[in-house]
């Protein structure tokens, strides 16, 4: 468990890269809207795909770990709202997916929108979980 725990750590930087390399063929696929890149599509992909990797992985140690604390509330409390918010992170990701038929500057547009919600959720999630220490590395 403890491999997971760390791999569930460490990960969280590759899932904030490949946000950020998503966002930015998003913005700029926005300056030639022609067509929705290969890379755009790529790195979206690659964003949500591992994104959803990260929640089984943390889904996993979710569980032994929630028995630990037994009925300790308040660290049980902080538990459930960092699994929620990465769930709604993991949903609105994927929620790119659905404007597949939508007109490429409105589909670029609304990708946008949701990968910088999700990165925003992800952020929240691992602040609430273990502040800003996990972040900054202090």
């Amino acid at each position: 468990m403890e491999f997971l725990t760390t791999l569930h750590g460490h990960n969280r930087w590759l899932i904030i890269l490949f946000a950020v390399l998503a966002v930015i063929t998003l913005i700029l696929n926005r300056k030639d809207p022609s067509e929705y890149k290969k890379n755009t599509l790529l790195f979206g992909s690659i964003y949500a795909y591992a994104l959803a990797l990260q929640f089984i992985i943390g889904l996993i140690l979710f569980f032994p770990k929630a028995q630990a604390l037994e009925w300790d509330m308040s660290a049980l409390r902080i538990q459930f709202e960092h699994a929620t918010t990465m769930i709604l992170a993991v949903a609105i990701a994927h929620s790119a997916a659905a404007w597949k038929k939508l007109d490429t500057s409105r589909r670029i547009k609304n990708t946008l929108i949701a990968y910088l919600i999700s990165l925003f959720l992800i952020v929240l999630g691992v602040i609430r979980i273990g502040g800003m220490s996990l972040w900054i590395g202090s």
